[in-house]
Formats: C-alpha cells, sequence, structure tokens
C-alpha cells in the first residue's frame, strides 16, 4: 500500500482521482498547492506525489524541490502533452513517469503499482549494507540520489557518464562505483584525457610491440588491458581528440583491441566509467565530439551536483578536511566557529568541493596558534565576496544594486531578508543596527532614568517571541534587577525528525550568537556612550571590543574627556 499525495487547485479533480487510488489499495490526500505540500512534507511521509504541472506555476522547480524532500517521494505528473518542453524540464528535475491525459483509471493504477515496485527495489538495495564512501561526505538529498546511483551502478557493469562542474568530485564517485563492485580486488586505472598527446594516444590505451616506433625499445601493456578485471576511468572524456575517440568506439563494443605492431587481438574485460564537466549533448550537435561514442558512453548517467546545491553538506566536509590538515601539519585540532560555517555557506563554490578544500588549508595556516577558525583567517577574495553577501544586497556581476532594488529597505527593522539563505532550518534575519548618541545629563551630573511604563514596554518587546518568561530576581548585591536568559535555542520540534536536529557545537555556537548579542546591546545602553567605560565594564580588549560590535552590527559613541 502506497501513501499518495495529490496537488491539484481543483478540488474536483481530486475528488476523481482519491476515489479511483483508493480502489487501488493506496491511501490519498490532497492539497491546492505546492508551497503547501512542500510545507507538509517536512512532517509527513508520501511514497508518491502527483502533480499536474499543466497547472503549476515553473513545474521544474516545484518537480525539484518536491523531489528534495525529507521522504523523497515518486513524482507522477499529469500532463495533456500539448507543451513538449514544459515536459522536459520536469523529466530532467526528477519526475518518475509521466500520465498523459486523458488517461483510464487502470492506467493510473498501473502507473502507482509500478512506481511502488520501483521504490521498494531502491530501498531494498540500499538495505543490502552501507555504501563505501570514502571522503565523499554529506546527507542531503541530492547527495543521497547520486549515493543510490553508485548503489546501482555497482551490481552492473554497463558503462557510466559520470557528469558535473569541476571540482564535484567525479574521480571520486568513479572510486566509489569501484569499490562496491565485484571488480573492488582489481585494479582501478585513471586516465587523464586531457594529457593524452594525439601521436601517444593509441599507444597509451591499447598497448605497443618492442620497436613499433621510435623509442619503443620494449613491449608495454597500454591503459585498458592493465585494467583487465577492473576498472579504467576516462576523466574529462571531453577533452579527447576526435581522432582518438574514433579508435575507443569498437573497444567499448567488443572489448577487444590490437595492440600497436601487434598480430593479435587482445581480449579486456574491463568496465569503463567516464567523466566530463562540458555538455556532451552539444558537443556532439556541434561536431566537436562523436554521436555514437556518446551513446555508447551514456548507458548509465550520474549527474553530480554543485557544492552550492548542497550546502548543508558544507559543515561535514569542512570538519573532515580541517582535521586531514591539521593532521598533516602536526597542528592541534581547530574548531569551525559559527561564523566561519556561514560564512562558507554565503558563498557560491564556482569551484566546489575542490575550492573548499584549498580554501580550508589557507583558512587553517592563516590559524596557526589559534584553536578556532573565524571568517578573517579566510582568503582575501573570498571574505570580500562574504562580505557583499553579508550586506543583505543584490550583486549584479562585483557590483552591489542600490538597496533599493532588492526592497529589504522597505521591510521594516528585524525583517527578514529574502536575499539571504537559512542556515540548516533557521532563518537568517538581517542584524539590528544600534546607535548609541551621548545621553543628556542633568546639573549633578547624572543619566534620568526612564519612565517605568516605557521601559517594561521596552522589555516586553524585546522579549516576545522568545521560549520562556522573564527570570525576575530580588534586589540584593547592588543588583536591582537581573534579565533572565532570554535565549532561544536553535532546536527543532519535538515532532521533527533526527536529521533535523543540529550537532551540538552548531546548536552551542548559534546559542552564544544570542548570548552575545544580548550582553552587547545592554553594554551599549550601560556605558550610555562611553567606550572606555564599555572597556571597564566588559573586561575586553579595545580590539575585541571593536570586533564583537561590528560582528554584530552595533556601535558605542566615543567620548572624549575634556
Amino acid at each position: 500500500m502506497a501513501s499518495v499525495l495529490i496537488i491539484h487547485e481543483r478540488s474536483d479533480i481530486c475528488h476523481v482521482l482519491s476515489p479511483a487510488i483508493e480502489s487501488h489499495g493506496h491511501e490519498c490526500y490532497s492539497l491546492p498547492s505546492c508551497e503547501e505540500a512542500i510545507q507538509n512534507l517536512r512532517t509527513t511521509t508520501f511514497d508518491i506525489v502527483i502533480l499536474d504541472i499543466d497547472t503549476t506555476a515553473m513545474p521544474g522547480d516545484a518537480v525539484q524541490a518536491l523531489a528534495k524532500s525529507e521522504c523523497r517521494p515518486h513524482i507522477l505528473v499529469i500532463t495533456s502533452g500539448f507543451n513538449p518542453v514544459i515536459l522536459e524540464q520536469a523529466i530532467r528535475a526528477g519526475a518518475w513517469d509521466v500520465i498523459c491525459a486523458p488517461f483510464t483509471q487502470d492506467e493510473l493504477g498501473q502507473a502507482i503499482n509500478r512506481c511502488m515496485h520501483h521504490r521498494r527495489a531502491r530501498m531494498e538495495i540500499k538495505c543490502h549494507g552501507d555504501i563505501k564512501r570514502d571522503a565523499i561526505l554529506g546527507t542531503s538529498p541530492c547527495l543521497e540520489r547520486c549515493l543510490d546511483h553508485i548503489a546501482t551502478a555497482a551490481q552492473s557493469n554497463v558503462n557510466i557518464l559520470i557528469l558535473g562542474e569541476t571540482g564535484t568530485g567525479k574521480e571520486l564517485f568513479a572510486n566509489a562505483i569501484h569499490e562496491n563492485s565485484k571488480r573492488a580486488a582489481s585494479n582501478f586505472i585513471v586516465m587523464d584525457c586531457t594529457n593524452i598527446p594525439k601521436t601517444l594516444a593509441e599507444s597509451l590505451l591499447f598497448g605497443h610491440e618492442r620497436g613499433s616506433f621510435t623509442g619503443a625499445a620494449e613491449s608495454r601493456d597500454g591503459l585498458f588491458r592493465q585494467a583487465d578485471g577492473g576498472t579504467i576511468f576516462l576523466d574529462e572524456i571531453g577533452d579527447l581528440d576526435i581522432e582518438v575517440q574514433k579508435s575507443l568506439l569498437r573497444v567499448l563494443q567488443e572489448r577487444r583491441f590490437r595492440p600497436l605492431s601487434s598480430r593479435k587481438e587482445v581480449a579486456s574485460n574491463f568496465r569503463l566509467v567516464a567523466a566530463t564537466n562540458r555538455n556532451l549533448e552539444a558537443m556532439v550537435k556541434q561536431g566537436e565530439f562523436r554521436k555514437d561514442l556518446y551513446h555508447r558512453l551514456r548507458t548509465s548517467v550520474i549527474q553530480l551536483p554543485p557544492l552550492r546545491d548542497r550546502k548543508e553538506d558544507i559543515l561535514p566536509i569542512a570538519g573532515y578536511h580541517v582535521r586531514q590538515i591539521c593532521g598533516e601539519l602536526g597542528c592541534e585540532e581547530k574548531e569551525i566557529s559559527y561564523e566561519l560555517h556561514h560564512a562558507l555557506t554565503l558563498y557560491d563554490w564556482p569551484g566546489n568541493v575542490r575550492e573548499l578544500i584549498n580554501v580550508l588549508h589557507a583558512t587553517v595556516q592563516n590559524g596557526t596558534g589559534e584553536y578556532r577558525l573565524y571568517p578573517q583567517h579566510l582568503p582575501v577574495d573570498i571574505r570580500a565576496r562574504v562580505l557583499l553577501k553579508r550586506s543583505g544586497r543584490p550583486q549584479t556581476g562585483d557590483y552591489l544594486v542600490a538597496p533599493e532594488a532588492c526592497g529589504c529597505a522597505s521591510g521594516g527593522e528585524g525583517a527578514p531578508c529574502p536575499l539571504l539563505p537559512p542556515l540548516a532550518a533557521f532563518a537568517c534575519r538581517r542584524p539590528r543596527v544600534e546607535t548609541l548618541n551621548p545621553p543628556t545629563r542633568d546639573a549633578a551630573g547624572l543619566v534620568p532614568h526612564a519612565d517605568n511604563g516605557t521601559a517594561a514596554a521596552k522589555e516586553h518587546s524585546a522579549t516576545e517571541g522568545l521560549v520562556g518568561t522573564p527570570t525576575q530576581h530580588k534586589p540584593g548585591y547592588g543588583f536591582a534587577h537581573i534579565e533572565g536568559p532570554y535565549i532561544s535555542l536553535p532546536l527543532p520540534p519535538e515532532s521533527a525528525t533526527d536529521s533535523q536536529l543540529l550537532p551540538l557545537r552548531a546548536v552551542r555556537e548559534l546559542a552564544m550568537q544570542e548570548v552575545e548579542a544580548a550582553y552587547l546591546k545592554r553594554l551599549v545602553t550601560s556605558s550610555h556612550g562611553d567606550f572606555q567605560r564599555a572597556l571597564t565594564i566588559s573586561g575586553l580588549s579595545r580590539a575585541r571590543l571593536y570586533d564583537l560590535l561590528s560582528k554584530h552590527s552595533m556601535s558605542i559613541s566615543v567620548m572624549r574627556e575634556t
């Protein structure tokens, strides 16, 4: 029995589909919009989601968002088929099957049953054992889908094409396919196609006999012969010369080849995995890549997501590699501060995981002698781009757009800025800027107290929306009143899944931000604009206090002695 969710703006359509689905023994629910469905999928598990893409705005984005839900449902789309562009967008976004209207009750039931059969088969493969993933870190839905592809591909011997931007870890995934296959005990041969000279390509790939060409002092096996019983990985195959591409066709078809100057053909039982960061389909149309080779390579395709689409994986990746780097340098393990984590999530990482690792090397070097890493330890160019993102304003190239253009100015003080992506499940709010001018003093040099009613109103507004109530303390030891710790802990609801619960270190860092902000706000008020007094009260150095005030977008007007 499957749990099915129908998304359609027309209730009469839902009332027609629901009985047809329930007649096949499935549970059926309905919602009028994708927004409500995405919200509902955070707490409710569905096996299948049925979506009418003809009545959905931006169907490609809608399908992708639904497929990325925690329960990772299979998406069945309903369409009249009149718009092939929208249909292709939905399929590329992750739709599992298409039901073309009009359709019968039996056709709908068969589509759901096929979908559930495929879903159960995938779950069985996943339950057979843990995948050996080495340094493939993260738990994001898009990464989990890639790991599912690895588990499936490892059970077969078909050619695999891995697509992805530079630095996404294509070789890492190719090695994972090899390690999880029955060929794991044999060789894993890597060849970078960008470094193959055209004149030596056939010798490197297929081998040669002694005396085949000038300098061939002895016979040598090619890479395909070395990969016998194992896997050969052709990295950046899109850069392979088109003449060399022709020589690969028969090898991939027959698994046989003839070394240079040899009289006999050689057989090799290899498994081919190829990868590229280029658009092979576009290259085929432009005549830069052989169409027949392209079809042989793409028997099974794995599309690796860029790091900017799996930012929830940045913290485990960064933590792992910081430990590795500290071990290589022989220094004490360093912590990643919340500020650094936030900065890393703001950057778009055009070089993906490879760029992140290189940046972490520089960050650890810059943080030599410190036990915690902050954004100030990042390379200068990364810091500059992060600061632009932190400003909460959109960017055009390397320039900032006027704040009026983004509409944040009209949102009011403390309003959420839609341009700042949330960290995990917690919304990032624009920091409140407070500037305190020196207060007016009376003849005795004392600052008049605010009206009790006004102070109480301010206190109520400051604590509104936070968990808990103010803790009242009796006067004593010179303190007339001490406010309670109004800390809103970044914890998900108890009904949420365990995967939504952040690590203790992250929760501690987030709570510390609240503590710092609350303390600095009180310090700004208590110092009455006297920076030296603020230094005395806080016990901080001038540089550290400046750093904290800047971090929380606060300031204290410095009063000069007269």
